[in-house]
């Protein structure tokens, strides 16, 4: 019985994962498992759904590791390869639950994933074994989603908006923000508080990335939001080691890796 709020960290990397392709360096070789990093998602569990944010090119991997079974609806946040592009994966779940999954996919990407997937949810060739969705388009007015409430909120990697998720329950309020470099006023607003807020930071390095945050402004964004605690991901190798950096944090503030699972219990 899961009972609360079960978050687990299916990838906790950047879009090249750790180890990176044809790196030696110390986090690329490191034994500890929590530098192993795969593209990022993450596993959000009640009494009553299995919700997944985002399917990378790790998805499947993911689920065999996890031991995911079930899948009852997925929330997108942007359309990045890194982000999307293990959705034909889902289809097992299809096969399994002998259903549609409903799938939450916001407006501003709306005709990219048509272009690209959208055999996914126009009507089947029956002799193709192809994935089926339920789409449902997210803009900024929260919905509900068994026995939770999502509200979306905007955040911008760069140029660029993303949509995150602050979502609750009876156990608490979760707020998902990947691929962040700022967010606007009202965000900041809606995720103050929250009991678990997942924030990106990229690296620990004194460069900055014009589309995510590095770890000295991961920290500053912590400090004004006033959460409860606060798990970094969407990490590169330039981080450095998970228990060195790990070790310098706040209190509230601590690196996520895959994984990790992070429980609300029931008030």
């Amino acid at each position: 019985m899961i009972h609360g709020m079960r978050l687990e960290f299916l990838g906790t990397g950047t879009s090249t994962g750790v180890p990176q392709i044809g790196c030696a360096c110390d986090v690329c070789t490191s034994v500890d498992k929590r530098d192993n990093r795969t593209r990022c998602s993450v596993w959000l569990r009640t009494d009553n759904a299995s919700i997944v944010i985002d399917t990378g090119p790790d998805f499947r991997a993911q689920c065999l590791r996890s031991g995911i079974d079930r899948v009852d609806a997925v929330l997108f946040t942007h359309f990045h390869a890194d982000h999307i592009f293990g959705i034909d994966d889902l289809r097992l779940f299809n096969f399994l639950q002998k259903k549609k999954i409903p799938i939450y996919v916001p407006d501003f990407m709306v005709d990219r994933f048509m272009d690209c997937f959208g055999y996914t949810v126009n009507p089947p060739i029956p002799a193709l074994n192809r994935p089926r969705f339920e789409l449902n388009i997210v803009t900024d007015a929260m919905f509900p989603l068994f026995g939770l409430t999502v509200e979306p909120v905007n955040i911008y990697h760069g140029g660029e908006k993303v949509k995150g998720y602050v979502i609750t329950g009876d156990a608490g309020r979760i707020a998902y923000l990947t691929d962040c470099k700022r967010l606007p006023p009202e965000t900041v607003t809606t995720v103050t508080g929250s009991d678990v807020t997942v924030l990106t930071a990229l690296w620990k390095l004194p460069k900055t990335h014009p589309a995510h945050m590095n770890l000295d402004e991961a920290l500053a964004l912590s400090s004004e939001l006033r959460c409860r605690s606060f798990y970094l991901s969407h990490i590169t190798h330039q981080m450095g080691r998970h228990a060195e950096t790990d070790a310098t944090l706040p209190d509230n503030v601590q690196l996520a890796y895959d994984g990790l699972v992070v429980t609300l219990p029931p008030n």
